[in-house]
This record gives C-alpha cells, structure tokens and sequence, in this order.
C-alpha cells in the first residue's frame, strides 16, 4: 500500500470522503454505531453511511460486489473469502476474546465467568462434557463457520469424535427452542437466547469460543484489496475511527448496550446484562495466525495466507 501521511493523532477533515459500511446490528457493533453519534468518523473526514445487513456472509458478499466500500466481519469468514479467491484486506481490527481470558476463566476470575457463545444440554441429559456428543446430533449456527469450527474443537479436546456428529443449522433461538423440545442433544446458541435456556434449567457443557481459540480478534473491518490500493488514506482514516470506537467501546460498555438496544429497536433493559466483547485497537497479529492456523487444521480452508500481506499497517502500529 502507498505511503500515507494521516495520523490518528492529528484528525482533520482536509478531505471528505463517502464512506459506506456494512454492518450487523448486533452489540458488539454498538462502539461504533456510538462512536458514529459523538461525530468521530467525521472529525476524521468520513462522511460514513451504514448498510445493515442480516449476517456476516452478507457483509462480505457487499464488499465483493461493490455494494459497500468495507464491511464488518468475522476473522474466520474473512479466512474462508480469501481461502475461495475473494481478494480482502483488513482495514481496521474490533471485537474478541480479550488477552488472558481463557486462563481467568478457567481459574473463575471474577468478570470472566462467561462469554457471548454457549454449547447447551438439558437439565437431565447425560451428557457432561463436549466429548459426550460422539453420534449425537447437535445444534450450530453455521456450516463450516465459527460455531460449527469451535464446537468440533471442544469435541475433540474432550476425547470425542466430531465426524460422527450430525450437525444441523439453525438460528440461536431456534437452537434453543429444539433444545427444549428434546428435538437435539446440544444446541449451540448465543446470548440473549442463552439466558433464556438457563433460567429454565439447561446446562452450559463448553464456552467454546474461548475454549477454542483462548484470545484474540473474532472480528474486523475489511475492504477489496484493490479499494485499499486506490484509497489508502481513506483506509487510513476509517481505521484511526474504528480505534476511536474500541477504545470508546472498552471504557463504556453500557454505552455499547444503550446504542445497540436504539438499533434494534428494543427496551435498554433487555440488553442491560449483554456480554460486551473486548476491543482491539490494534490488530493482534499473534490472535490472528492462531485463528487461521486452527481453521486450517480443520480443513475449513486450504490456501496459504500471508497474513501481514492482508492487513493494512495503520491497524497493525500501536
């Protein structure tokens, strides 16, 4: 990429740049929908426009198609565009598992009991631990995507046998609601609808995303490559933004909660007690070869990624 002279810690508005975002209206996106009403996009010369789509498979298909200039997504999806010739660039790092999570978790930290993500069993199954799920038939809300890659993790991690599972797909609240019909054995499923299965009873075998992966960036900002090649400040620009926006999301996560509540369309109270993910205000390249380096060895991609030749250097500099 082109040398480019912008920096964070000198915002200007030189330029003024139309800027159109695909993102979901989900909480982890609430910093920068917040970040967007404190006017931080465009004290950095973007006058930004969000097309909210329904999932991460349509975020990336918009910047594909033109339809958008850079889109939220998740790292794994990102992976997998790349892995089918689809030619992205990071642009700017977000959410995930904050340093040292699974670690304070695992010794009952206070404030690292839970995550967003849940692998559920019912009250009297006898099922105990993720390697129980040999030959059953369990709940995920993807084909070959997060939830699908993280719960055959902690399948195989606890001694049991992924390939002989029998997946189905469903949303997170249809997960749970089949849970409780006795129609699967697990469900992988998400907050809010995991609370829900909690209150009722159900058990939590696994977190298996930070069982998974332990830390690092689950999500980010990516763009075509070749958009990046022809607006490198401008790349430059939505990146010194977004970090804006982590920090934002990190010191004030009820901030995160009330905006995200105002973008659904919901009552504050329903997301009063919503897990907030950790923000990553600059890309952790460490997280990032782990999360690539375990799909691999799942044989949800194939191809050999250069992952600094992905990454804009803005969102790797401290």
């Amino acid at each position: 990429m082109a040398a480019v002279k912008y920096k964070c810690d000198a915002p200007n508005q030189d330029q003024i740049t139309d800027l159109s975002v695909a993102a979901l209206p989900i909480v982890s996106n609430g910093a920068m929908f917040a970040a967007f009403n404190q006017g931080i996009f465009k004290k950095h010369g973007l006058n930004v426009t969000f097309q909210t789509v329904a999932g991460l498979p349509a975020t990336i298909s918009a910047v594909q198609g033109g339809a958008v200039d850079i889109a939220f997504t998740g790292t794994l999806a990102t992976f997998q565009a790349m892995d089918r010739g689809i030619s992205l660039t990071f642009v700017a790092p977000f959410a995930g598992i904050a340093p040292g999570y699974w670690k304070k978790m695992q010794a009952g930290e206070k404030g690292f009991t839970r995550e967003i993500n849940a692998l559920m069993v019912a009250p009297d199954s006898p099922i105990k631990t993720p390697g129980d799920l040999s030959g059953k038939t369990v709940v995920v809300g993807d084909v070959k995507g997060q939830s699908e890659l993280t719960t055959r993790f902690v399948i195989k991690k606890h001694g049991g046998d992924p390939d002989s599972v029998k997946f189905v797909v469903m949303g997170f609240a249809d997960a749970v609601n089949a849970l409780m019909a006795g129609q699967v054995d697990a469900a992988y499923s998400a907050e809010p609808a995991i609370v829900k299965a909690e209150q009722a009873g159900y058990r939590i075998i696994s977190w298996p995303g930070v069982e998974t992966f332990e830390e690092g960036p689950t999500s980010g900002f990516v763009a075509s490559t070749t958009w990046v090649l022809e607006n490198p400040e401008v790349a430059a620009r939505f990146n010194c933004a977004i970090r804006e926006a982590t920090a934002l999301g990190r010191a004030d996560p009820d901030l995160v909660r009330k905006t995200t509540a105002e973008k659904q369309g919901v009552d504050p109270k329903s997301l009063a007690n919503a897990v907030v993910p950790y923000y990553f205000t600059s890309m952790d390249m460490k997280g990032l070869e782990r999360f690539y380096s375990i799909e691999k060895q799942a044989k949800f991609i194939t191809a050999d990624i250069d992952l600094n030749a992905v990454v804009i250097p803005q969102a790797i500099a401290n």
